[in-house]
C-alpha cells in the first residue's frame, strides 16, 4: 500500500466516523437526552475516531520501517550497478548450495576485466558502468540452475559454476569468454579468469575464491591466455611473491640493492670496451637472490620502475667516481636495463639527463638497454622517448634480439644503436648452415644499419670463433667473464689493462 492509498483510507474512515457521530447527533433518541449525555456521546465517538486514526498511522509506520529494513537488506546483499550478488549474500548462497548438492561437484570462478582503469580513463566511467551492467546480463543468461553468480568488487565478478568434466566445462567458460569480448563495438573487451575445483567442502567459501584469484593472478599478464586452474604450486609461489613485496620497499630504502657489472669485449682485439649493470638483491634473511627471483613480481607490481631508476643513479655515481679517480674507466660505456613500464613515462629522458647532469656524466658513455618486446608492445609511444633520449646524447641498446619477434623492420624506425643478440638466437642456428646463413644476414643487415651488434650468453669457444667469422662486434657472456661486484670489476679491468 503505497502513502496516498493510506491516506484515502484515512480520510475515508475518518469521513464514516463524522457521520456517524452526526447521525447519533441527531438521532430522535438521542435527541431526548441531555445535553451532558449528548456531550458523553460525542466524546466517545471522538475517542473511537482517535484511537481508530492512531491505529492506521502506527500500522503505516510499521510498513514503512518494513520498506526501509528491506531496502537496507536489499542494500547490504544486492550490488547498486547491476542488480547481482554482492560478496556477502553471494558466501551465504554459496553455502548453502553447496551443503544441500552434496553430488554435485562445483567449480569456484573468478574473472575481472583487463585494463579496465585504461577503458574508464579512456572512455569515461558511463562506458565502464555499461560494461558491468552487460556482463551481468550475459552472466544472468549463462549460468544454469544451482549455480549463482556475484559482483564482488570494481570489475570482479565470481562464478559458483558447476563441474562435469574438463570438456564441457572448458567449453562453457570459453563460450562465456567469447560472449564477453563480443559485447562491444569499439573495442575487445578481454578478461582473465581464474578457476578453482572445490574438492574439500568445509573451507571457507573466502577460501575458494582466493585460490581462484590466485590462478586469475597466474596469467593476468600473459596475453595468450585466458583462463587458468588452480594448483598448490601457485599458493607456494603466491607465499614467496608475498614475503618479497613486504620488505621490497624496506630493501630499497636499506641499500639491499646492489649493482654487478659483467664486462663487453670487443671481438677483435678482446679488449674490454663496457659493461652491463645488473641488479642483485642481497636480502639479510635469503643471502645473494638473483633478478629472476624478484624482477618478473617487480615488473607485474611496478616496483620495477624504482628499481631501475636506482640502477641508473647508482651507475651515475660509479662513473662520477672513475671520472674523479681513476681515467683507467673512462672509455668504459655502461648499459642499464630498462622495463616497458618506464616507457608509460613520458618524462623518462629528461628525467634520465637530469640525473646524468647531476653526476656530470656524458649522456652518450650510458646505454639505456630495452628487450626487444619492449619494442612490440609500445612502438608508438616508445619512438617519441627514444628519439628524445637519442637527442640527448644516450645510446639505445635493443637487447634479447631474437628472442620473439626479430623484425629489423621495426628497427629501421627506431633510433637504435646497438642490437644484442639473444644467446639462443645465434647457438641454434650455428647448429646448421641455413641457421649460419640467417646469422650472417642479420649481422649484415645491422651493419647496413649502422647497429653495432653485441653477442650475449657467450659461453665456448666455439660461439666465440663462429661470431667472430660472421662478423659479430662485441661478446658478453660467462666464456668472458660472470657478472661481478664494482668493486672486483675495477680490480678486473686494471688486471686486464696491465696484461694488455
Amino acid at each position: 500500500m503505497n502513502y496516498n492509498e493510506k491516506r484515502s483510507l484515512i480520510i475515508s474512515f475518518a469521513l464514516f466516523f463524522l457521520v456517524l457521530i452526526v447521525y447519533l447527533l441527531n438521532d430522535a433518541s438521542i435527541s431526548q437526552a441531555t445535553n451532558m449525555e449528548r456531550v458523553s456521546i460525542a466524546f466517545y465517538a471522538f475517542s473511537l475516531l482517535g484511537i481508530f486514526v492512531i491505529a492506521i498511522l502506527s500500522i503505516a509506520a510499521v510498513y514503512r520501517e518494513k520498506k526501509v529494513v528491506e531496502k537496507l537488506r536489499e542494500m547490504q546483499e544486492y550490488d547498486s550497478l547491476t542488480g547481482c550478488s554482492n560478496w556477502i549474500k553471494f558466501q551465504a548462497d554459496c553455502e548453502v548450495r553447496i551443503k544441500d548438492k552434496q553430488n554435485q561437484r562445483y567449480a569456484m570462478v573468478i574473472f575481472d576485466i583487463d585494463k579496465f582503469k585504461a577503458i574508464n580513463d579512456l572512455f569515461g566511467y558511463e562506458e565502464g558502468n555499461e560494461i558491468l551492467t552487460a556482463i551481468a546480463r550475459i552472466l544472468e543468461n549463462y549460468i544454469e540452475k544451482d549455480e549463482l553468480f556475484s559482483r564482488t568488487a570494481t570489475d570482479n565478478f565470481n562464478i559458483l559454476m558447476k563441474y562435469d568434466g574438463y570438456g564441457e566445462f572448458s567449453d562453457r567458460i570459453e563460450g562465456l569468454i567469447r560472449e564477453i569480448n563480443a559485447y562491444s563495438k569499439k573495442f575487445i573487451v578481454n578478461i582473465s579468469l581464474g578457476i578453482y575445483l572445490i574438492e574439500d567442502r568445509t573451507l571457507k567459501i573466502n577460501i575458494f575464491s582466493d585460490r581462484a584469484n590466485m590462478a586469475k593472478r597466474s596469467i593476468k599478464n600473459n596475453s595468450q591466455v585466458d583462463y587458468a586452474f588452480y594448483t598448490e604450486s601457485m599458493r607456494v609461489v603466491m607465499i614467496h611473491e608475498n614475503e618479497i613485496e613486504n620488505r621490497m620497499e624496506a630493501a630499497l630504502i636499506n641499500k639491499e640493492f646492489e649493482v654487478y657489472l659483467q664486462p663487453k669485449y670487443l671481438f677483435s682485439d678482446e679488449k674490454i670496451i663496457g659493461a652491463e649493470a645488473l641488479v642483485r638483491w642481497n636480502d639479510p634473511e635469503y643471502g645473494l637472490l638473483p633478478p629472476n627471483d624478484f624482477i618478473p613480481l617487480f615488473e607485474k607490481n611496478g616496483f620495477v620502475r624504482k628499481i631501475d631508476t636506482f640502477m641508473f643513479k647508482e651507475v651515475c655515481k660509479l662513473m662520477n667516481k672513475w671520472k674523479n679517480e681513476n681515467d683507467q674507466f673512462d672509455n668504459i660505456v655502461i648499459s642499464v636495463n630498462f622495463s616497458r613500464l618506464d616507457m608509460n613515462n613520458s618524462r623518462l629522458p629528461e628525467e634520465l639527463l637530469e640525473i646524468a647532469n647531476l653526476y656530470n656524466i656524458e649522456p652518450k658513455m650510458i646505454e639505456i638497454e630495452l628487450t626487444e618486446s619492449t619494442i612490440f608492445d609500445n612502438d608508438i609511444q616508445l619512438a617519441a622517448i627514444l628519439n628524445h633520449l637519442k637527442d640527448y646524447g644516450f645510446q639505445i641498446s635493443i637487447d634479447d634480439f631474437g628472442r620473439a619477434y626479430s623484425s629489423l623492420n621495426t628497427l629501421k624506425s627506431l633510433p637504435a644503436d646497438i642490437l644484442k643478440m639473444d644467446k639462443a638466437f645465434f647457438s641454434e642456428s650455428a647448429n646448421n648452415q641455413r641457421g649460419r646463413k640467417i646469422i650472417k644476414c642479420v649481422l649484415y643487415m645491422a651493419k647496413d644499419l649502422d647497429l653495432v651488434t653485441v653477442a650475449e650468453g657467450v659461453e665456448t669457444i666455439e660461439q666465440v670463433e663462429f661470431l667472430k667469422e660472421m662478423g659479430c662486434d662485441i661478446a658478453q657472456g660467462f666464456y668472458y667473464a660472470k657478472p661481478m661486484k664494482v668493486t672486483d670489476f675495477e680490480d678486473f679491468v686494471i688486471k686486464k689493462q696491465k696484461s694488455a
